[in-house]
C-alpha cells in the first residue's frame, strides 16, 4: 500500500492510484460501519461495494484535508441511510399495495383509488411515479428509461405526487 494512506491521517491525492490498496486497507472498518446501520450481512456488503464504487468514481473531488477513513465511512454512511429510507418506503408501498391481500374489499378499493390517482397524472409522470416507487428504480435508472435528466425525472415525481396528494385531500 501507497506509503502516504494511513487511516488516521491526511492523504495525498496520489493515494487513488492504486485503489485496490485502498479498497483492501478500508473495506473492513466501512463494512463494519456499514453493518451496524443496515443491520443485514448481505445487504451491508451490497451497500459497502456501491460505496466504494462511488468513492472511486469521485475521487477527484476528493481533498485531503482530513482522513481517508472519514471521507469513505462518510460515503458509506449516506449510502446505508439512503439503502434504509429506500427499503422502507418500498415496504410502505408493498404493504399498501398488498393490503388487500386477506381482505379482498379493501384491496380492490386501494387499487381503484390508486388507479384513478395515477390517472389525473400525465403519461410521464405517471411513468416517472410507478418506474420509481412500484418498481424500485432510481432517479438515474428512470431517467435512462424514459430517456430524460435527472433533474426532470425529479420535478415528474414531485409534481405527480403533489397532484396525488391534492386529489386525496378532495376525497
Amino acid at each position: 500500500m501507497n506509503a502516504d494512506v494511513s487511516r488516521e491521517g491526511a492523504v495525498d491525492q496520489s493515494v487513488f492510484d492504486d485503489f485496490d490498496a485502498v479498497y483492501e486497507a478500508y473495506y473492513q472498518p466501512v463494512y463494519r460501519a456499514v453493518r451496524a446501520i443496515i443491520l443485514d450481512a448481505a445487504l451491508a456488503e451490497d451497500v459497502t461495494q456501491n460505496a466504494f464504487v462511488k468513492a472511486y468514481n469521485n475521487r477527484a473531488r476528493y481533498r485531503p484535508t482530513g482522513s481517508l477513513g472519514g471521507w469513505l465511512h462518510k460515503i458509506a454512511v449516506r449510502e446505508a441511510i439512503s439503502t434504509l429510507r429506500w427499503r422502507n418506503l418500498q415496504d410502505r408501498l408493498l404493504a399498501t399495495i398488498t393490503l388487500g391481500a386477506h381482505r379482498p374489499q379493501a384491496d380492490a378499493a386501494l387499487g381503484g383509488h390508486l388507479s384513478s390517482l395515477l390517472h389525473e397524472l400525465s403519461p410521464g409522470s405517471r411513468a416517472a411515479v410507478v418506474l420509481f416507487y412500484f418498481y424500485g428504480y432510481r432517479y438515474r435508472e428512470v431517467a435512462t428509461i424514459l430517456g430524460i435528466p435527472e433533474g426532470t425525472v425529479a420535478t415528474r415525481i414531485a409534481n405527480g405526487l403533489r397532484k396525488m396528494r391534492k386529489a386525496i385531500d378532495r376525497d
